[in-house]
């Protein structure tokens, strides 16, 4: 089960905390979907959908990072460029119609993947840019 969205999530009260709960959404809409293979279809849409925002989000996390002049800014944009990469792994294996896997199968990995995916990189690292944006935030 996917955690919820919490108000002590949040790193800027604006545009990336909007990205942030965007992706939260996608995957929890993801990790809901049944495993049945006709909904095979519909998970790519959502899988693809999650890309597109991430691509974007990624994006403008680092514009941000860039104009503050974030220290792990170059640590940040590997872990994003890998998580791109992990994330077009799970849409190959769920794209394959001729695997050795079952959908269900690869909807339940994929399920625990994009939990991890998401909350380990918010944890280790975006949290780390809330500590430091909260520099240039009015109180």
């Amino acid at each position: 089960m996917v955690l919820d969205w919490r108000e002590e999530m949040n790193i800027d009260h604006g545009g990336l905390d909007a990205d942030h709960q965007e992706q939260h959404d996608l995957i929890r809409r993801f990790v809901a979907m049944a495993g049945a293979e006709d909904q095979r279809d519909a998970a790519l849409d959502v899988l693809y959908t999650l890309r597109r925002q991430s691509v974007r989000h990624f994006a403008r996390e680092e514009r941000v990072q860039a104009s503050i002049r974030f220290p792990h800014i170059a640590e940040h944009q590997q872990q994003h460029a890998r998580l791109l990469e992990l994330l077009d792994e799970v849409i190959e294996q769920v794209e394959a119609r001729e695997s050795a896997f079952e959908f269900g199968y690869l909807k339940r990995k994929a399920d625990e993947v994009l939990q991890f995916w998401f909350l380990d990189h918010f944890a280790k690292a975006d949290l780390k840019l809330r500590q430091h944006l909260s520099k240039y935030t009015p109180r």
